[in-house]
Protein backbone atom coordinates (compact mmCIF):
# COMPACT_ATOMS: atom_id res chain seq x y z
CA UNK A 1 0.00 0.00 0.00
CA UNK A 2 3.08 2.52 0.90
CA UNK A 3 4.91 3.34 -2.63
CA UNK A 4 8.88 4.20 -2.85
CA UNK A 5 8.93 8.39 -2.67
CA UNK A 6 5.06 8.47 -0.87
CA UNK A 7 5.38 10.86 2.21
CA UNK A 8 4.33 9.66 5.36
CA UNK A 9 4.15 11.30 8.98
CA UNK A 10 5.22 9.62 12.06
CA UNK A 11 3.59 10.52 15.76
CA UNK A 12 5.54 9.35 19.08
CA UNK A 13 5.98 10.83 22.58
CA UNK A 14 10.08 11.67 23.44
CA UNK A 15 10.75 13.17 27.16
CA UNK A 16 6.67 13.68 27.55
CA UNK A 17 6.77 15.62 24.87
CA UNK A 18 4.31 14.78 21.55
CA UNK A 19 5.91 15.29 18.12
CA UNK A 20 5.07 14.73 14.73
CA UNK A 21 7.62 14.61 12.20
CA UNK A 22 7.47 13.80 8.33
CA UNK A 23 9.80 10.97 6.31
CA UNK A 24 10.15 9.27 2.74
CA UNK A 25 9.09 5.94 1.69
CA UNK A 26 12.54 4.45 0.11
CA UNK A 27 11.32 0.98 0.13
CA UNK A 28 8.76 -1.50 2.06
CA UNK A 29 8.92 -5.05 1.59
CA UNK A 30 9.49 -8.13 4.32
CA UNK A 31 7.35 -6.76 6.34
CA UNK A 32 9.66 -3.59 6.45
CA UNK A 33 9.45 0.04 6.01
CA UNK A 34 12.50 1.67 5.15
CA UNK A 35 12.54 5.34 5.29
CA UNK A 36 15.07 8.42 4.49
CA UNK A 37 15.85 10.32 8.22
CA UNK A 38 12.91 12.59 9.19
CA UNK A 39 12.32 16.01 9.49
CA UNK A 40 10.73 17.71 12.30
CA UNK A 41 7.71 19.51 10.66
CA UNK A 42 8.10 23.26 12.65
CA UNK A 43 11.89 23.34 12.77
CA UNK A 44 12.49 21.99 9.85
CA UNK A 45 16.03 19.88 10.80
CA UNK A 46 16.67 16.44 11.16
CA UNK A 47 15.31 13.86 13.84
CA UNK A 48 16.96 10.17 14.52
CA UNK A 49 14.15 7.41 15.50
CA UNK A 50 16.00 5.71 18.09
CA UNK A 51 15.65 1.61 18.41
CA UNK A 52 12.29 0.24 20.43
CA UNK A 53 10.32 4.08 19.78
CA UNK A 54 6.76 3.11 19.78
CA UNK A 55 5.61 5.21 17.05
CA UNK A 56 2.18 5.95 15.08
CA UNK A 57 2.48 6.36 11.14
CA UNK A 58 0.59 8.02 8.96
CA UNK A 59 0.63 8.18 5.05
CA UNK A 60 -1.89 8.32 1.35
CA UNK A 61 -2.84 5.65 0.01
CA UNK A 62 -4.33 5.10 -3.62
CA UNK A 63 -7.52 7.24 -4.31
CA UNK A 64 -6.06 9.85 -2.17
CA UNK A 65 -7.69 7.70 0.88
CA UNK A 66 -5.32 8.02 4.41
CA UNK A 67 -4.15 5.43 6.39
CA UNK A 68 -2.69 4.65 9.83
CA UNK A 69 -0.55 1.92 11.74
CA UNK A 70 0.88 1.71 15.00
CA UNK A 71 5.13 0.44 14.54
CA UNK A 72 8.05 0.45 16.44
CA UNK A 73 11.42 1.25 15.10
CA UNK A 74 14.56 -1.33 14.35
CA UNK A 75 16.94 0.29 14.02
CA UNK A 76 19.03 2.17 11.28
CA UNK A 77 20.27 1.16 7.85
CA UNK A 78 23.32 2.50 5.52
CA UNK A 79 22.45 0.69 2.69
CA UNK A 80 22.98 2.65 0.32
CA UNK A 81 21.92 5.89 1.88
CA UNK A 82 21.45 6.61 5.74
CA UNK A 83 17.65 5.33 6.51
CA UNK A 84 15.78 3.94 9.48
CA UNK A 85 13.86 0.88 9.17
CA UNK A 86 9.93 0.66 10.55
CA UNK A 87 8.07 -2.53 11.60
CA UNK A 88 5.25 -2.41 8.73
CA UNK A 89 1.77 -4.79 9.54
CA UNK A 90 -0.62 -6.65 6.97
CA UNK A 91 -2.65 -4.42 5.01
CA UNK A 92 -5.88 -5.74 7.02
CA UNK A 93 -3.76 -3.89 10.39
CA UNK A 94 -3.99 -0.81 8.58
CA UNK A 95 -6.48 1.51 10.18
CA UNK A 96 -8.77 3.79 7.18
CA UNK A 97 -8.79 7.46 8.53
CA UNK A 98 -12.03 9.06 8.06
CA UNK A 99 -11.97 12.80 6.40
CA UNK A 100 -13.64 14.08 9.69
CA UNK A 101 -10.28 12.93 11.21
CA UNK A 102 -8.28 15.13 9.19
CA UNK A 103 -6.28 17.87 11.71
CA UNK A 104 -8.14 21.19 11.53
CA UNK A 105 -6.56 23.94 12.03
CA UNK A 106 -7.85 27.79 12.91
CA UNK A 107 -6.86 29.92 9.72
CA UNK A 108 -8.03 33.06 8.55
CA UNK A 109 -7.36 33.06 5.24
CA UNK A 110 -8.52 35.18 1.95
CA UNK A 111 -10.58 32.75 -0.07
CA UNK A 112 -11.46 33.40 -4.01
CA UNK A 113 -14.67 31.37 -4.14
CA UNK A 114 -17.19 30.61 -7.61
CA UNK A 115 -19.84 28.67 -7.90
CA UNK A 116 -22.62 28.35 -10.18
CA UNK A 117 -24.57 31.40 -9.14
CA UNK A 118 -21.62 33.93 -8.67
CA UNK A 119 -18.25 34.64 -7.62
CA UNK A 120 -17.05 36.18 -4.21
CA UNK A 121 -14.35 37.07 -1.54
CA UNK A 122 -14.64 35.92 2.36
CA UNK A 123 -12.46 34.17 4.83
CA UNK A 124 -11.74 30.99 6.20
CA UNK A 125 -12.58 30.18 10.41
CA UNK A 126 -10.12 26.77 9.69
CA UNK A 127 -8.85 24.50 7.22
CA UNK A 128 -7.61 21.17 7.14
CA UNK A 129 -6.93 18.84 3.99
CA UNK A 130 -10.39 17.38 4.16
CA UNK A 131 -12.12 20.47 3.54
CA UNK A 132 -12.72 23.99 5.46
CA UNK A 133 -14.73 26.82 6.36
CA UNK A 134 -15.61 30.05 5.48
CA UNK A 135 -17.72 32.91 6.51
CA UNK A 136 -20.76 33.60 3.80
CA UNK A 137 -21.04 37.54 2.88
CA UNK A 138 -24.75 38.65 3.64
CA UNK A 139 -25.37 39.23 -0.08
CA UNK A 140 -24.37 35.30 -0.50
CA UNK A 141 -27.05 32.30 -0.63
CA UNK A 142 -25.74 29.02 -0.26
CA UNK A 143 -27.55 25.46 0.59
CA UNK A 144 -25.87 21.81 1.01
CA UNK A 145 -24.81 19.59 -1.92
CA UNK A 146 -24.46 22.90 -3.84
CA UNK A 147 -20.49 22.77 -5.54
CA UNK A 148 -17.85 25.45 -5.50
CA UNK A 149 -14.24 25.63 -6.90
CA UNK A 150 -11.99 27.49 -4.64
CA UNK A 151 -8.43 29.12 -4.15
CA UNK A 152 -6.62 30.49 -1.31
CA UNK A 153 -3.10 30.92 -0.55
CA UNK A 154 -1.64 28.79 2.03
CA UNK A 155 0.65 30.70 4.41
CA UNK A 156 4.57 29.63 4.90
CA UNK A 157 7.82 31.93 6.06
CA UNK A 158 9.62 30.65 3.15
CA UNK A 159 7.02 29.50 0.19
CA UNK A 160 3.54 30.58 0.55
CA UNK A 161 1.33 28.20 -1.88
CA UNK A 162 -1.41 28.77 -3.74
CA UNK A 163 -3.90 26.07 -3.31
CA UNK A 164 -7.01 25.50 -5.75
CA UNK A 165 -9.76 22.57 -5.38
CA UNK A 166 -13.28 22.02 -6.13
CA UNK A 167 -15.63 20.92 -2.96
CA UNK A 168 -19.32 20.81 -2.17
CA UNK A 169 -21.48 22.33 0.75
CA UNK A 170 -22.16 20.38 3.77
CA UNK A 171 -23.73 22.59 5.96
CA UNK A 172 -24.83 26.04 6.09
CA UNK A 173 -24.89 27.34 10.20
CA UNK A 174 -25.23 30.61 12.03
CA UNK A 175 -22.12 30.90 14.17
CA UNK A 176 -23.28 33.13 17.51
CA UNK A 177 -20.31 33.74 18.59
CA UNK A 178 -18.87 35.41 15.57
CA UNK A 179 -22.36 36.69 14.27
CA UNK A 180 -21.15 35.20 10.76
CA UNK A 181 -23.25 33.10 8.45
CA UNK A 182 -20.98 29.97 7.62
CA UNK A 183 -20.64 26.52 5.68
CA UNK A 184 -18.46 23.82 5.75
CA UNK A 185 -16.93 22.83 2.84
CA UNK A 186 -15.79 18.91 1.78
CA UNK A 187 -13.07 19.14 -1.23
CA UNK A 188 -14.03 16.44 -3.76
CA UNK A 189 -10.85 17.17 -6.13
CA UNK A 190 -8.31 18.80 -4.70
CA UNK A 191 -4.27 18.24 -6.22
CA UNK A 192 -2.21 15.86 -4.13
CA UNK A 193 0.51 17.80 -3.48
CA UNK A 194 -1.68 20.64 -2.10
CA UNK A 195 -3.72 18.40 0.40
CA UNK A 196 0.33 17.31 1.74
CA UNK A 197 1.12 20.53 2.19
CA UNK A 198 -2.22 21.30 3.95
CA UNK A 199 -1.14 18.31 5.97
CA UNK A 200 1.94 20.15 6.97
CA UNK A 201 0.40 23.13 7.43
CA UNK A 202 -2.23 21.80 10.03
CA UNK A 203 0.75 19.97 11.95
CA UNK A 204 2.64 22.62 12.14
CA UNK A 205 -0.38 24.71 13.77
CA UNK A 206 -0.87 21.91 15.95
CA UNK A 207 2.55 21.24 17.26
CA UNK A 208 2.67 25.25 17.95
CA UNK A 209 -0.70 25.27 20.00
CA UNK A 210 0.36 22.24 22.13
CA UNK A 211 4.01 24.10 22.66
CA UNK A 212 2.15 27.21 23.49
CA UNK A 213 -0.01 25.59 26.11
CA UNK A 214 3.00 23.72 27.95
CA UNK A 215 4.69 27.41 27.96
CA UNK A 216 1.44 28.74 29.97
Amino acid sequence: MIDVGDYIWIEYIENNEWKKVKSKAVSAENGELLISYPVDLDSGRTVFLHRGLEITVEFTGSGQVPYQFKSTVKGKRKDPIPMIGLDIPPKEEMKRIQRRQYVRADAVLDVSVQSEKAAFQTISSNVSAGGMALVIPEHVSAKPGEKLNVSFCLPHPENPADITAKAVIQRVFYDSKADKQKITLEYTEIDPGSQQLLIQYCMRMQLQNRRNRLSE
